[in-house]
């Protein structure tokens, strides 16, 4: 069963992957146009071709990472965006992130994926069946494992480890008996777990 947010996210990541392919993504489709085509990078680089083919620098800048940063920062903006959700609805944190988790890793199969279909067109001329589509797998585990390793560190900050200090206020049956049994261990215990 999901949460009660997960049909927000679902959209909000819907959107966001639909534009980033309209943006980023279709445009190469007109790279051999004879127009000059530009595109920019997250870093606000800008990529300009004019006709040409699209082997060499072209195809070579088109999977050297030039989507990674946008996708990166979608997950890091969703994943912020699912912490703060959790809190003010008072939703299971580790549930949303789990279920984010999972459309930031559709979303990334789904842009790598339309970014195979246009570099097997470019490379095809036009027919995209006289070229082999270019496995996207090294590409969707890449940006996974990015999504995991930050959904994992949120969780960590989200749910701390107990502190011996917080375990032995809450043992009170344990405190009252080692008070009973040795006075004054209780308080050497209670110092310590602060300290250490």
């Amino acid at each position: 069963m999901s949460t009660p947010l997960y049909p927000t996210f679902e959209k909000r990541i819907d959107d966001a992957v639909e534009q980033l392919i309209q943006e980023q993504v279709t445009p190469w489709i007109f790279m051999k146009s004879g127009t000059p085509f530009r595109v920019k990078r997250r870093d606000g680089q800008e990529i300009t071709y004019q006709g040409g083919e699209f082997n060499g620098t072209p195809r070579a800048v088109f999977w050297s990472r030039y989507i990674d940063p946008f996708l990166e920062e979608l997950a890091i903006k969703e994943i912020a965006a699912a912490i703060s959700q959790a809190k003010e609805h008072k939703v299971e944190a580790s549930l949303l992130l789990s279920e984010v988790q999972g459309l930031l890793t559709s979303a990334s199969k789904k842009v790598f994926s339309q970014m195979a279909e246009v570099d097997c067109g470019l490379r095809g001329g036009g027919d995209a069946r006289s070229v082999a589509l270019r496995s996207v797998e090294g590409d969707i585990q890449r940006i996974s494992t990015f999504i995991e390793k930050h959904i994992r560190s949120e969780l960590m900050i989200w749910s701390p480890p107990p502190k011996p200090e917080k375990w032995f206020e809450e043992s009170k049956s344990l405190r009252w008996l080692i008070d009973r049994s040795s006075p004054g261990f209780s308080s050497l215990v209670s110092f310590l777990a602060k300290h250490f």
